[in-house]
């Protein structure tokens, strides 16, 4: 378990969890589709499906699975059935079907669908980190973490929380520190990076595996050029995008930071799961005020 997307967003500062958690998230637990459901959406152990423990604590760390299930009806199958259909009360009746018939009649050739569709199955993890008030979702769309914190707030009753957000355009950050060839703080320049033209309608380079200060990557800048995805490495020990919305892509450890975990030897998937928690929160914990340090410095407009 290891969060690959870090979507971040901070608790109002008097927002409290209640006492007991536990049957606050029971209330709210995966069950399957029914055979009229087109999804079903709840929580799951982080332990898995043996496990009835709905969250996992270290500390002041909590970390959260929900599960999405969904029946998938391919569109071609319900439209050419639904043709069919309209083709024969058309020539049995002499009339059109259109409108509201014709949405009803849909709707109830997916209802007799339903039962013979196939299922899909999702997870989503999150965590709250009540030290720093701050809900990460490990998702790579906004829609993905808005679903995981409509079920947390539906959950708790209320989840007062905001995107975290820079005061000014992360593209402004970006840019400047590829101009100034370095990075505040513990913070280097990856191998990735993308940069667009201000006009929409503009030019759009996008690199990897590449020296990110080198003449050409300048020469890009200096024609007006702005950095929107920036590739960063942090202390040696996470690897990540930083997007232009201020999530965060292709969350990796380094081997430096792997070393430490391949100490734990023979341990149960129970036991894994914990131990991957307490260094993924802990290098969570450490690494977010250096995040928010990076984009509260001022910078210059030019």
């Amino acid at each position: 378990m290891w969060f690959r997307n870090l979507r971040i967003y901070t608790l109002a500062d008097d927002f409290q969890l209640p006492e007991d958690l536990a049957p606050a998230l029971t209330e709210h637990q995966f069950k399957p589709c029914g055979r009229s459901e087109l999804a079903s959406f709840g929580w799951s152990s982080p332990f898995g499906a043996r496990s009835e423990e709905l969250f996992h604590q270290i500390g002041k760390h909590y970390l959260f699975c929900a599960r999405k299930e969904e029946k998938v009806l391919p569109a071609s199958v319900v439209n050419a059935q639904l043709e069919e259909q309209i083709e024969v009360i058309e020539a049995d009746q002499g009339r059109r079907v259109v409108g509201k018939e014709k949405q009803s009649l849909k709707e109830d050739l997916v209802h007799q669908l339903l039962p013979q569709a196939f299922t899909r199955f999702k997870l989503t993890w999150g965590m709250l980190d009540m030290q720093h008030r701050i809900v990460v979702v490990d998702a790579s769309a906004s829609n993905q973490a808005e679903d995981f914190l409509g079920l947390l707030r539906s959950s708790l009753g209320s989840l007062p929380v905001k995107p975290w957000f820079s005061e000014q355009p992360t593209e402004l950050y970006f840019t400047q520190w590829l101009k100034q060839g370095q990075l505040p703080g513990e913070f280097e320049f990856g191998d990735e990076a993308e940069l667009r033209d201000s006009d929409e309608e503009g030019g759009i380079i996008r690199c990897k595996n590449h020296e990110l200060t080198s003449p050409q990557i300048t020469a890009h800048l200096e024609h007006g050029k702005q950095v929107t995805k920036l590739a960063v490495e942090w202390q040696e020990r996470i690897t990540m995008v930083l997007e232009q919305d201020m999530a965060i892509k292709r969350f990796k450890a380094t081997d430096v930071l792997l070393d430490d975990q391949d100490k734990l030897v023979d341990a149960t998937p129970e036991q894994k799961i914990d131990a991957d928690f307490a260094l993924l929160s802990g290098e969570i914990s450490a690494l977010f005020p250096q995040l928010v340090s990076l984009f509260n410095d001022q910078i210059s407009v030019d």
